[in-house]
């Protein structure tokens, strides 16, 4: 089988010689798969990707994510309650890794999911325990580094039938990013609707896609609305396209609402009308940090179209708008519209509607480590060909990474607590334990007359304005939360 680097995928161009931009694109169902994983990626790892691809490129900067993200990197490890927490925000786990794993062309490069137990096999109120990172200590001291098989499961090749849409059909890609299928009459239709009558000024254009071009098409589908043209034809004229707007009202959409809020302080500079930054617990800074383990998918449903991000939303919405009997999933269904945070990567305390998708159960005897959605047990045995040498399985209680001694019970979150962070506007992170705030106030340069100090609560709709607002500005504070001080002003008024 051909390595990461070496795959290589067919893609078809129709470019207007004149304006030097793809018109429209055909593909097979191979690379729209792999398009369509761009909706899967954490933000943490979205960054790592347009940030490292080559040594010498410009990291693409997405908001003021990029800050977050290296406001991690820097964190000594006290920070956090571990070393794994500073490693799952900086390699955040993919929620349909089994699925991007069957990808012919793979876009995610983060370490694929492994299990490990005690080597002294502890139990825990009776139970075994299963950690999915080598790091996590056990209970009687010891690393839980006993890697185990896990059964009825193979990330080798790719899925029969593709692993988000079906073969049979050959798919259109315009050059931002909107895919359909494939048919005569609506690349007449979709050629007349651009402005083409004939093919005087359109010529073919056939090549191979492989991994540099994906990560390419992925860094400029952030903020540019025509990343084929941008990559593939060398067209560097582009117009950066992220804009955001607050929402004033509720939020109502159809996901479990935990009503939870967060409350911090915001020092604002009066004469500017900005937030310079604010002080915050862990809890302000444990959400803020969730960003980097939240699907790309999720944030775009999240949001509801009240931002706009490069070409990301048309690649979403032609995933809700494709006819339903195209998705692999049974009965038309796809995981790309409902996604969730991977299982112990969310956030406690959730002021929007952020779902965590579901943990699945595990079962343990001596041939190995079988999951549920894969094999089927009972108290007679597992019901399963391929996981025949398991007999007699015991349900396993999942390692809770970010957790002192390893329950779900005693989970608070990323950073430890008691603790004080300051978040500036551009959100870097500082930590105040053993920094001193008058240094940090004499670095702001600013009069004192002109600070002003606020308390805030964030809500569902102040929290969605502040993420909205973190990956389309310099100034996400400020972008996201500002207007709420202007309310009581606009109010005394009327």
């Amino acid at each position: 089988m051909a390595s990461r680097e070496e795959t290589k995928l067919p893609l078809k161009l129709l470019v207007d010689k004149e304006r030097n931009r793809v018109v429209l694109a055909e593909a097979s169902r191979d690379l729209i798969d792999t398009l369509f994983s761009f909706l899967t990626l954490p933000l943490g790892t979205i960054i790592r990707l347009v940030s490292n691809k080559h040594g010498n490129d410009e990291a693409k900067e997405i908001g003021c994510i990029n800050n977050l993200y290296q406001s991690v990197e820097s964190s000594i490890d006290k920070v956090f309650w571990n070393k794994i927490c500073k490693r799952m925000l900086l390699s955040p786990r993919n929620p349909c890794e089994e699925l991007c794993q069957k990808l012919k062309l793979k876009v995610d490069d983060t370490e694929p999911m492994k299990y490990f137990m005690c080597s002294n096999k502890c139990k825990r109120d009776g139970d075994w325990v299963l950690s999915t990172f080598a790091e996590a200590s056990c209970s009687c001291g010891k690393l839980m580094d006993k890697q185990m098989k896990l059964y009825g499961y193979s990330n080798e090749g790719s899925h029969a039938d593709g692993v988000f849409v079906k073969g049979g059909t050959i798919y259109l890609i315009f050059d931002d990013l909107r895919v359909l299928q494939s048919s005569p009459g609506k690349s007449v239709q979709q050629l007349l609707q651009l402005g083409y009558k004939n093919f005087h000024n359109l010529t073919e254009k056939s090549l191979n896609v492989g991994l540099n071009e994906i990560l390419d098409i992925l860094k400029q589908a952030l903020t540019s609305k025509s990343p084929l043209s941008d990559v593939l034809l060398g067209n560097e004229e582009y117009k950066k396209m992220c804009t955001f707007s607050p929402k004033l009202g509720p939020k109502t959409q159809g996901w479990i609402n935990f009503n939870t809020s967060i409350k911090l302080k915001v020092t604002v500079r009066k004469s500017k009308k900005t937030i310079l930054y604010a002080e915050a617990e862990g809890d302000f800074v444990d959400f803020l940090l969730s960003f980097l383990t939240t699907p790309l998918g999720c944030i775009l449903k999240l949001l509801d179209g009240n931002f706009s991000m490069g070409c990301m939303n048309n690649l979403y919405k032609s995933v809700k708008d494709l006819n339903p009997s195209w998705f692999t999933g049974s009965s038309g269904t796809t995981p790309l519209l409902n996604l969730g945070v991977a299982p112990q990567f969310s956030c406690e305390k959730q002021p929007t509607r952020l779902c965590q998708q579901s943990t699945p159960n595990y079962w343990y005897s001596t041939g190995g480590v079988v999951k549920n959605n894969v094999c089927y047990a009972n108290s007679n045995g597992v019901i399963s060909k391929e996981c025949s040498l398991i007999q007699h399985p015991s349900l396993m209680k999942l390692f809770e990474p970010r957790s002192p001694n390893g329950t779900r019970e005693s989970y608070v979150g990323f950073v430890r607590r008691p603790s004080l962070f300051v978040v500036w506007d551009d959100l870097q992170v500082t930590p105040l334990a053993n920094t001193s705030s008058i240094l940090l106030l004499q670095k702001l340069n600013v009069p004192l007359d002109d600070l002003e100090e606020h308390e805030l609560k964030l809500e569902e709709t102040e929290a969605l304005n502040l993420m909205g607002a973190s990956l389309t500005s310099k100034a996400a504070l400020t972008e996201g939360l500002f207007y709420l001080l202007k309310k009581p002003k606009e109010e005394a008024k009327a």
